[in-house]
C-alpha cells in the first residue's frame, strides 16, 4: 500500500528511488488525492489520482519536482479535483489547449498524415485550394479563425469560392470531430447563413449527333496515350484517375478484364475490355509496356497528366467541348440507349448501391458485365463508323 506523508520541500527532495520496481507512490496527508511519483531513475512528478463513479481511476499530471513546488502542486491539485467533480477532464482540456494552438498548415499536414490512402491528385488539390484561398492563414492558429473571418474571406473570392471553402470546412471538421481541438467549425457559418451555392448537376456529354465526328477525331490523334485514354473513358465509364493510374499488371488480356485500384469507393473495381478496344490497348502496350503504368508521365506519381492539348485538338476539330468526366455521362447515356438495365449501369459505372435496397440483393456476375460492355461498344461502333469505312468492325469473337 502506498505510503502517506505530509509533503514538504525537504521530504520530497529526500524521497529515495525504488530499487526493486519502476516507481513508488506517496500520498500527501495535507491534500487528499495528491501523489508524488518517484521513478527508479529518480524523477519525481506530482499527479492527482481520483476514482470515478464507474470505478476507473483518473490521473491528472501536474508537473515535475522541483520545477513545481509542494505549495503550487497542492493548489493545482485542488483546481484539478474541482474540475473532475464538475465532469471536466483537466488532462483532456490541456491537450485541447495545446492542439488549439496548431496552425492551419500543421492541421493540413496532420490530416494528410491520418488520411494516408489519399491519392496524390487529391493531396495536390487540397494544397492548391488552401494556398489559393488562405495563404495568409497558413501560419495562423486554428482557434483564431472565426466565423466572421470566414464570411469576410468568402466575400473576397472572385471564383471557385465554394471549392476553396470546402477544403477549409473539411480540415476544420477534422479538427472538431477527430482531434477535438475546436468546439465548433467556423465554416458552419456558410451553412447557417444558407450561403453555399446550390449544386448544379452537370449534364454535358458528347451529343449523339456529334459522336461520329468526335470518335474519328480521337482516332486521328497522333498522341497514342491520349487516344487510348479517351477511348478507355468512353468504353468503360471509369473516372479519369482510375484510367490514368492503371498499371499493366491491372490488365488481363486472357480474361479481357481491367481492374481499377483504390477507386473513389475505396475499393478495387473490375470491368471488361470490349473487342473494339483490345487492338488499341495492344498497340499501347508496344509503346509503354516497359513502364509500370499504361500512361507514364511527368506527374509526381509518374503518370501522365490529363492530356489537355490533345483534348483541345479534338474540340477544335469537332466543335464539341468536353471534359474527361463528360465521357462517363456519355458512356451511361449510350448504355441506356443500348437497353442496359439501370441497376447494371450503376454497377458498370462503379456507383454505390448501398442505399438501394433492391440493388443490395443483386450480385452482378462477371459474364453479365462483360456482355453489357460489349453491347455498349457495339452501339458505339454502329454510330461512329465513318462513311469511308476505314475502321475495322470487330465482334466479340475477334481480338
Amino acid at each position: 500500500m502506498a505510503e502517506k506523508i505530509n509533503f514538504t520541500q525537504d521530504r520530497i527532495r529526500n524521497l529515495p528511488s525504488p530499487a526493486d520496481k519502476d516507481r513508488e507512490d506517496y500520498y500527501d496527508t495535507g491534500c487528499p488525492k495528491l501523489v508524488c511519483r518517484v521513478s527508479n531513475t529518480g524523477n519525481k512528478s506530482f499527479v492527482v489520482l481520483k476514482k470515478t463513479s464507474d470505478g476507473k481511476t483518473r490521473r491528472v499530471t501536474l508537473g515535475k519536482f522541483p520545477d513545481l513546488s509542494v505549495a503550487e502542486a497542492r493548489k493545482m491539485a485542488q483546481a484539478a479535483l474541482t474540475d473532475l467533480a464538475q465532469g471536466i477532464n483537466p488532462t483532456e482540456e490541456k491537450r485541447k489547449q495545446r492542439i488549439r494552438g496548431i496552425t492551419l498548415q500543421e492541421l493540413l499536414e496532420q490530416y494528410l498524415k491520418d488520411k494516408s490512402d489519399l491519392r496524390e491528385a487529391s493531396i495536390l488539390d487540397y494544397r492548391k485550394k488552401l494556398q489559393q484561398g488562405f495563404s495568409d492563414w497558413l501560419n495562423k492558429p486554428i482557434n483564431e479563425i472565426s466565423r466572421e473571418m470566414v464570411l469576410a474571406r468568402r466575400k473576397q473570392f472572385q471564383g471557385g469560392r465554394d471549392n476553396k471553402m470546402r477544403v477549409l470546412r473539411l480540415l476544420m471538421r477534422y479538427a472538431v470531430v477527430t482531434l477535438k481541438a475546436l468546439n465548433e467549425n467556423p465554416v458552419d457559418v456558410m451553412r447557417d447563413g444558407s450561403l453555399w451555392a446550390k449544386a448544379k448537376r452537370k449534364k454535358r456529354m458528347i451529343p449523339s449527333d456529334n459522336l461520329r465526328d468526335w470518335y474519328n477525331a480521337v482516332l486521328a490523334l497522333e498522341n497514342e496515350k491520349a487516344k487510348v485514354y479517351l477511348l478507355l473513358l468512353l468504353h468503360t465509364g471509369l473516372r479519369d484517375q482510375d484510367i490514368r493510374y492503371l498499371e499493366w499488371s491491372d490488365i488481363d488480356f486472357k480474361s479481357d478484364s481491367i481492374t481499377a485500384r483504390d477507386t473513389k469507393n475505396h475499393t478495387d473495381f473490375t470491368t471488361y475490355i470490349a473487342p473494339q478496344l483490345k487492338p488499341h490497348l495492344r498497340h499501347l502496350q508496344q509503346l509503354t509496356g516497359d513502364s509500370r503504368f499504361l500512361f507514364p508521365g511527368d506527374s509526381a506519381d509518374g503518370v501522365m497528366n490529363i492530356p489537355r492539348k490533345p483534348i483541345a485538338q479534338v474540340v477544335a476539330k469537332t466543335g464539341v467541348t468536353f471534359s474527361s468526366h463528360d465521357l462517363k455521362r456519355t458512356f451511361l447515356t449510350i448504355g441506356e440507349a443500348a437497353m442496359i438495365p439501370f441497376s447494371l449501369l450503376k454497377t458498370l459505372a462503379n456507383h454505390k448501391t448501398d442505399a438501394d435496397v433492391t440493388a443490395g440483393y443483386i450480385n452482378t456476375e462477371a459474364n453479365t458485365m462483360k456482355k453489357a460492355i460489349i453491347r455498349i461498344a457495339d452501339y458505339i461502333q454502329e454510330h461512329t463508323l465513318p462513311e469511308s469505312g476505314n475502321v475495322i468492325h470487330l465482334t466479340a469473337n475477334q481480338g
